[in-house]
């Protein structure tokens, strides 16, 4: 199921290609691999919220190879980010990659569940991206919100899960757990009194939260 038509993707996604050597040499490596990174659109658009927010201390939860990590810091090269991944071979691949970048004095790459790591990391952030797995949203959110900043943004991605998420029904119940935690987690968020969000139908869903 497509939020936005395909022949609108694919326009944007032509006109918005990466032209780097080290961003398409991830594109391919993640197509190839089955790794899901954000798409191009997601990336110009995650570029530019860095650039206009110019965050000194970003956290990710959810690295996989590092794609967006890299763009992040690209946006704006005075940020410090730390980043989390779970997966052992992602997190490996991610370390290749910003290594590759000269970046690896920016980027810290942590090997662990989000859920643990976050119960330890105590600095405070700027901005942070959410990345990871939809049906943890609400548990990743309750760790890491007191960690924003007042001014900070919190982004959070495939927040509408293919449409999914505005349907009131779904007959497959792996979905249906996703989908009813992510409705929480909406919920939550529009509803917040120290938040003021936004919801973008950009390829599958982003929640724009910036903290009062």
């Amino acid at each position: 199921m497509e939020i936005v038509a395909s022949f609108v993707s694919d326009y944007i996604r032509n006109l918005e290609k990466s032209t780097d050597s080290l961003l398409i040499e991830m594109e391919d490596y993640a197509l190839k691999n089955k790794v899901p990174i954000i798409e191009v659109e997601v990336a110009r658009f995650l570029e530019i919220l860095v650039k206009l927010k110019k965050p000194k201390r970003i956290l990710e939860i959810g690295t996989a190879i590092g794609y967006s990590s890299i763009i992040m810091h690209r946006a704006y090269p005075k940020s410090k980010i730390t980043t989390i991944e779970i997966d052992e071979k992602n997190f490996l691949k991610a370390k290749e990659f910003i290594k590759k970048s000269n970046y690896t004095k920016n980027i810290d790459v942590i090997f662990a569940d989000a859920n643990d790591a976050l119960e330890f990391i105590k600095a405070d952030y700027d901005m942070i991206f959410m990345d990871a797995a939809k049906g943890q949203y609400i548990n990743f959110f309750e760790k890491s919100v007191e960690r924003l900043t007042k001014g900070g943004i919190l982004v959070s991605d495939n927040i509408l899960f293919r449409g999914l998420v505005a349907k009131e029904k779904n007959n497959v119940r792996r979905k249906n757990t996703i989908v009813k935690r992510l409705k929480e987690f909406l919920n939550m968020i529009t509803n917040s009194e120290i938040f003021s969000t936004t919801i973008v139908p950009i390829d599958d869903g982003m929640a724009i939260c910036y903290k009062k």
